[in-house]
């Protein structure tokens, strides 16, 4: 036993033994004693009766008080933090892909989606069908796929169509020629004084147009298909006339032309972004309230969307 607690074991015996005293030698009081002073006497006996019980009752309280080990919770000594599930993936339409890069050609493995978030559950499940498309084994994770967001999943399609599973070489100008076009749409961008006057002018050639394209051209990659691309342009002549002022516009089925002697015009700069950047902020109404305008609107965001996949991929791939 500790030395402390015998200690107060022994002043707690002596304390009751001083108060047993002084009950049994304390004489009795007068039922009417004489008030001598405004102020009561003190009494030591109640004082060294009440110092005993606080004594004992204090000891008795921290005893009673002090749960034992086995008596404390668990969740007190041990806590558990739970962090909330937060999802990174959206509940819309896309492209859910992955890049197998090689030495000189690459391809891009991958499916179109209703719901990327559903899709990437299913690929946490290693027996989906979903893993062979993306060559992922039942132990490889999925910190390689990544996903692009569509508006709809028709144009998830056409992205897939385009692009998907197809086999690219990383320098298409060095390894295609006049014989062997290529796959890609090659964009010429010029701005040019005629006669004093400002003109915005591009070309767009569906196919190869020589060599050392990639000096002279931005590679727009295989956004949509020659023969399609001139009917399409073809039939949007009256709208784009409509848009901005067009100087120049011809298309075949090898390259598409558009210059305007108004080049800072919106709408030339917009529809010039379809194919330079992926971007198009058009809207159906903006379009004949037609079959054929609805058919020009969904092909332009076509065109749109595989370019800014296009530029996604290549950024990637550095």
């Amino acid at each position: 036993m500790d030395q402390n607690d015998l200690s107060l074991d022994l002043l707690l015996q002596e304390t009751l033994a001083l108060s047993e005293y002084l009950r049994s030698n304390t004489p009795q009081k007068n039922a009417n004693p004489v008030q001598t002073s405004f102020l009561p006497e003190e009494d030591d006996t109640d004082y060294l009766l009440d110092l005993a019980d606080s004594m004992i009752s204090d000891e008795v309280e921290v005893e009673a008080s002090a749960p034992s080990s086995s008596e404390i919770p668990e969740s007190i000594t041990q806590v558990e933090i739970i962090a909330p599930a937060v999802s990174i993936y959206p509940e819309t339409p896309g492209i859910v892909y992955k890049i197998d890069n090689g030495p000189s050609t690459f391809c891009v493995r991958g499916f179109s989606v209703a719901n990327i978030k559903e899709a990437f559950q299913e690929l946490a499940n290693s027996e989906s069908s979903k893993r062979p498309i993306l060559k992922l084994s039942r132990e490889d994770d999925f910190s390689q796929v990544m996903f692009f967001e569509t508006r709809s999943f028709e144009l998830a399609e056409a992205v897939r169509e385009q692009i998907i599973n197809r086999r690219f070489p990383h320098q298409e100008d060095a390894v295609c020629n006049i014989s062997d076009p290529g796959f890609s749409w090659w964009m010429d961008v010029s701005d040019a004084n005629e006669n004093g006057h400002k003109q915005g002018r591009f070309e767009i050639f569906f196919r190869s147009h020589g060599i050392n394209r990639a000096e002279k051209y931005i590679q727009l990659g295989p956004i949509g298909d020659g023969s399609v691309a001139a009917l399409r342009m073809n039939q949007a002549r009256t709208l784009l006339r409509s848009s901005f002022p067009i100087s120049e516009f011809s298309c075949d089925d090898k390259s598409f032309t558009v210059a305007s002697q108004k080049p800072d015009h919106l709408s030339f700069i917009s529809f010039k972004n379809i194919f330079l950047e992926g971007i198009n902020n058009t809207e159906l109404e903006n379009f004949p309230d037609n079959s054929m305008g609805r058919t020009l609107f969904y092909y332009f965001h076509e065109l749109a969307i595989v370019r800014k996949f296009w530029i996604e991929v290549k950024t990637k791939l550095g």
